[in-house]
């Protein structure tokens, strides 16, 4: 499945690809994240350090995601935007949490989990053209 496939880019150990998120209060915020989990259908990001962003979903209920890279063939990315919300000791957090341990071997343990459920689709490929994908 498409969508599948493109959602499970969205996983990172901070060693591939940067990804950035966006979210609003009274001015748009962005922040650049990079412990990645795709679960269930969502995208599960690390709260380290993004203690605006974590402010914004309890407020809002919403996110964006995206990244953006130079491949073989050019650019490429994609954004999602969704539903999002914080879990602090759910099964969310319980993964992301043993998944950044792991992967920073102890040196990371996030305070949360940022979860985002995709309502929308959109490539970021330079070009003319349809851009939202679902």
């Amino acid at each position: 499945m498409e969508k599948e496939r493109i959602l499970r880019m969205f996983e990172s150990e901070c060693s591939e690809r940067v990804f950035w998120i966006s979210t609003c209060d009274d001015l748009p915020h962005l922040a650049p994240v990079c412990f990645l989990r795709y679960l269930d259908g969502k995208i599960v990001v690390a709260y380290n350090f993004i203690k605006k962003t974590a402010k914004n979903v309890d407020k809002t209920g919403k996110a964006s995601i995206g990244f953006a890279e130079k491949g073989e063939k050019g650019f490429y990315g994609y954004l999602v935007k969704g539903r999002a919300w914080m879990d602090y000791e759910g099964r969310f957090y319980r993964e992301i949490k043993r998944f950044v341990e792991e992967k920073s071997k102890g040196k990371r343990s996030p305070k949360g989990a940022l979860v985002i459920e995709a309502d929308e689709i959109y490539s970021l490929s330079p070009g003319e053209g349809k851009k939202r994908l679902y």
